[in-house]
């Protein structure tokens, strides 16, 4: 089952009127369909489900912010925001560089205007710095997303029942490990990029720290 079927049944099983319902399906579109091929393809399946779920924390928490924003956009911008820490786009740059250059390309080869792609790279660029009053939702959401899978950041803020169905969906298997591993990578290659500040400070700890079991 596609992840988007997988959303859909989240969707249907919260108490939640037909626009949230919308916003969690995720609309069929060959952009959505691209992005997470692209992402099953590069990524391990840890990796993989650790962007499926941070679609689902991002939508979930901009529904109760009461935030507007677009579905395909953050779909697309999630399933494609760690391709630059797998080897198939690492281009030698800081991974989330690397990652919002090549999501730039494949959403634009798959018919989306440039303004539209750029939007998406912005938000997979912006998650590993600092996302502004002036930055687009979806790139809120996504830094929401991502803070919510990784550090645990705003979790108490999704009820139960929907926590458990995502996880349900997209188990973590030993994503806390497997991502610190990447990031260790990243470090070692490249130690002028953001990722070797974020561990000098402590964020294999609070990876660690986060309130899930791996």
């Amino acid at each position: 089952m596609r992840a988007v079927e997988h959303l859909r049944e989240l969707a249907t099983r919260l108490d939640a009127d037909r626009h949230d319902i919308e916003l969690l399906s995720v609309p069929d579109t060959a952009a959505a369909r691209r992005a997470e091929e692209v992402c099953r393809e590069v990524s391990s399946e840890s990796l993989a489900n650790h962007c499926f779920r941070s679609y689902a924390w991002g939508a979930l928490l901009g529904i109760r912010d009461g935030v507007a924003w677009d579905a395909e956009l953050l779909y697309a911008a999630s399933m494609l925001h760690d391709i630059g820490l797998t080897p198939e786009y690492d281009r030698g740059g800081c991974f989330e560089r690397d990652g919002a250059d090549a999501a730039r390309e494949i959403l634009t080869e798959v018919g989306w205007p440039a303004e539209r792609a750029e939007t998406a790279a912005d938000a997979i660029y912006l998650h590993m710095h600092e996302v502004g009053p002036n930055d687009s939702a979806e790139a809120l959401l996504l830094d929401l997303g991502t803070a919510v899978d990784v550090r645990g950041y705003r979790l108490a803020d999704i009820p139960p029942a929907p926590r458990g169905h995502v996880l349900g969906m997209f188990p973590r298997l030993g994503f806390k490990e497997h991502f610190i591993e990447l990031f260790e990578d990243q470090a070692r290659r490249k130690p002028n990029c953001i990722v070797r500040a974020f561990l000098d400070s402590g964020s294999a700890e609070r990876i660690r720290a986060a309130g899930f079991d791996s």
